[in-house]
């Protein structure tokens, strides 16, 4: 699947967009931002999805993938994030 796929969530592309562009500088901006969608694509519950948020370092590799395909960008976008945080 390409951006250009219509079978992608506009939604969850506009979050992919807001990290490539550094909109995004905390992991917990995306408690506001369809937490429930993102949390059951990732395969975890809500509250667990919500406490990775406060505590990024919590992700999982495969978390990140998962996270990083779903939003259809690089997972090193979202590593960078995570990294920041844990300065």
């Amino acid at each position: 699947m390409t951006k250009d796929d219509p079978h992608i969530d506009p939604a969850l592309l506009s979050i992919g967009s807001m990290f490539e562009t550094g909109r995004i500088k905390k992991m917990y901006m995306l408690s506001e931002l369809y937490p429930t969608k993102i949390a059951r694509s990732l395969g975890i519950n809500y509250g667990r999805y919500m406490a990775k948020l406060s505590h990024p370092d919590k992700f999982t590799i495969a978390e990140i993938v998962k996270l990083s395909k779903l939003l259809k960008i690089d997972p090193d976008t979202i590593t960078k994030v995570i990294y920041s945080e844990m300065k």
